[in-house]
């Protein structure tokens, strides 16, 4: 809720969103040792926060593909207003590329 603090003060603020549509920092590891069955409770919607920001009355944009990211950010940066540019990321992308920490 703090982007409700910043459009309420009207303060120019960028929030960008990894959103993995999990607790990825914990269910990626309790994939890797138990599988699916032994990921309690981290599988999350694909929450659009965007919307969210919109309806407080910021602006949002959602990014599904990495080639938008670079434009999004720099309407976002460019404005005096308050952002939320929510990246959708891939949940197993970690797995396919060996790297253990945030999907990218």
């Amino acid at each position: 809720m703090e982007l409700e603090t910043a459009v309420r003060f009207r303060a120019p603020f960028t929030c960008v969103i990894g959103n993995d549509g999990s607790w990825g920092q914990i269910r990626n590891p309790q994939l890797s040792v138990g599988g699916e069955a032994r990921a309690v409770a981290t599988s999350l919607p694909s929450t659009r926060y965007d919307l969210m920001v919109e309806a407080l009355g910021g602006r949002g944009a959602l990014v599904t593909d990495p080639k938008d990211l670079g434009p999004a950010l720099e309407r976002a940066l460019a404005s005096d207003e308050v952002w939320c540019i929510n990246c959708l990321l891939d949940p197993a992308a970690y797995r396919r590329t060996g790297q253990v920490s945030m999907a990218i």
